[in-house]
């Protein structure tokens, strides 16, 4: 299966042939990224979203959360805000009905992240550290929120009006990445764990599977030699063009590109067609015990 895969998908809404719904859910479990012909239209009052000059600070991200239909990161003009909350909602909305199109296995399990509208430009940015440069290969790991397993759905949407695509580099499989590089990688810490959690230096306690994708997503981006000779599938999504990716079983790295949105889902391993694929067993095998 190629490391992208193109689905000709043109509206969010539609119904979806049986037949392409369980290719898409095949290769997204697989690990590749699903590109979509699909755009997502502004209105006309919209398009006066279309700047930088939205972020509040020194942000780099609005987010969005559907759960409360707040917006946080713009610069707090109540009208631009409202905007905000519109196309951002809007966005949500549209993201779940192709989701649950295209990925019925994940009806009633599938949970709301967090959406974001990443305006600013990501090439020439310097990043706090080089565990925050994504310019480098990298699989999705947070730090703070621990997952226990879960998995990272997203969907990415192109809506830059210049005619800029988003250059992506796709690295290799992730089982591949963690044979690489499990056997470096640090032995968990329920005791720090413990106390990271009782610091409310993390949200709730981290399980050893959030501690070793931690782990890797850190050797991965500190591995210069693996960055510059690792295999890399290069890709660039169009204004608007659709990507959907497990970004926690992907590895990629974010090269270029401004005016983005994106909307992110939990969904439970159990719920997958083929859970062996997941991060969570690929790492319990090597591991030889549960993580979670």
């Amino acid at each position: 299966m190629n490391p992208i895969e193109t689905l000709a998908i043109r509206d969010w809404y539609a119904p979806v042939a049986p037949e392409l719904a369980a290719h898409a859910l095949d290769a997204l479990e697989a690990g590749c990224v699903l590109r979509l012909p699909l755009p997502f239209v502004l209105s006309a009052d919209e398009q006066v979203l279309l700047s930088d000059r939205l972020l509040s600070g020194a942000r780099k991200n609005i987010s969005y959360n559907p759960a409360d239909d707040s917006v946080k990161g713009a610069d707090g003009d109540a009208g631009l805000e409202a905007l905000l909350r519109g196309m951002l909602g809007r966005y949500h909305a549209s993201t779940r009905a192709l989701a649950l199109q295209l990925f019925a296995p994940y009806a009633g399990q599938m949970r709301d992240g967090r959406a974001s509208y990443r305006p600013a430009e990501i090439a020439g940015r310097v990043p706090k550290s080089w565990r925050h440069d994504d310019t480098r290969l990298h699989v999705d790991a947070f730090p703070a929120t621990p997952v226990h397993g879960r998995r990272l759905l997203r969907f990415f949407n192109n809506i830059n009006p210049h005619g800029e695509p988003r250059r992506w580099n796709v690295g290799e499989p992730f089982a591949d990445v963690a044979a690489r590089f499990f056997p470096r990688l640090p032995p968990d810490s329920p005791l720090k764990a413990r106390l990271m959690a009782l610091a409310k230096i993390t949200k709730s306690k981290r399980s050893a599977y959030d501690h070793y994708m931690l782990a890797l997503h850190d050797a991965m981006k500190a591995d210069l030699d693996y960055q510059r000779e690792v295999a890399k599938t290069a890709a660039e999504f169009q204004p608007g063009e659709t990507w959907i990716v497990y970004s926690d079983q992907a590895s990629h790295a974010v090269l270029s590109g401004r005016f983005m949105l994106e909307q992110t889902y939990y969904v439970p391993v159990a719920a997958q067609r083929y859970p062996e694929r997941s991060p969570l067993r690929v790492l319990e095998r090597l591991a030889g015990r549960a993580l979670v």
